[in-house]
């Protein structure tokens, strides 16, 4: 199968949360308590991802030329290429498993132990952990949809084609030509998901506007150099030991490492 990505369109947002309701839907996720006005952005509605939701479109208040204008984002896993939370889950087999079928990326609840490390490695912190269940939670690219030959929930309730999916190629073809779009606009675009990383992601956004623009999103998401120095510090622990708790004592311990030397006289 053709590696698969989703185009993200932003000008064409309206922010109908069409795809949030619809990802809730098929993830059988329940509603949350909510405060409106509660995040910056003022509309925007949760203020962040949580176990119960996966999709989160978040509105950026804009000043422009004395003129204020909204922006949008469709907020959720990225889908990295070569995603470091399944390099970083300290499980044997993974819990965050990479679908042989599709590529896509989702928690296996069976093995997963909520130690959140997938969290923390995340370059763009996705995953949230379910603390009732003890669960790491996220977008899961609709995987069993994709099996079916099925396009995700979101991209199948988007009113305005703003999400389009399919072969990662094609998208990246679409994206530059969305590109192009907004430049004979006098807009700013930028094309971001196609090499983040190295080896980009399959979320592939255009941003009509600069990344100055979006606050929230990493202008040079990178992996931490310690994953590997992470997973030589839980190998004495063995498999039987290894616990939430267990994995979050060692991830305190490499931040305290880490605190220290940033204090340390050159």
């Amino acid at each position: 199968m053709a590696e698969k990505a989703l185009l993200l369109d932003m000008e064409k947002c309206i922010a109908c949360r069409a795809c949030q309701v619809a990802c809730k839907q098929w993830n059988e996720l329940p509603g949350e308590k909510t405060t409106f006005f509660a995040a910056a952005g003022g509309y925007q509605n949760p203020i962040g991802l949580s176990p119960s939701t996966y999709t989160l479109v978040k509105f950026y208040e804009v000043e422009q030329q004395d003129k204020l204008r909204w922006l949008f984002r469709v907020h959720r896993c990225m889908q990295c290429v070569d995603p470091a939370c399944v390099k970083a889950c300290p499980v044997s087999p993974k819990a965050m498993t990479r679908d042989e079928n599709t590529g896509a990326v989702h928690v296996n609840r069976e093995r997963c132990i909520g130690c959140g490390a997938c969290r923390e490695y995340c370059p763009f912190t996705v995953p949230v952990i379910d603390t009732e269940a003890g669960k790491s939670t996220k977008c899961t690219f609709c995987f069993d949809r994709q099996a079916e030959g099925i396009e995700p929930a979101c991209a199948k309730a988007c009113p305005t084609d703003c999400q389009v999916f399919g072969d990662r190629a094609d998208i990246l073809k679409m994206a530059h030509h969305a590109h192009q779009r907004l430049v004979g606009k006098g807009r700013n675009p930028v094309i971001y998901g196609e090499k983040e990383l190295g080896t980009g992601t399959k979320k592939i956004y255009v941003l009509p506007e600069p990344l100055d623009l979006y606050p929230d999103v990493p202008k040079n998401p990178k992996v931490s150099e310690d994953l590997g120095f992470f997973h030589q510090m839980l190998k004495p622990l063995g498999a039987l030991t290894l616990t939430a708790s267990v994995v979050g004592m060692v991830l305190a311990r490499m931040k305290e490492v880490k605190e220290k030397d940033k204090v340390k006289p050159s």
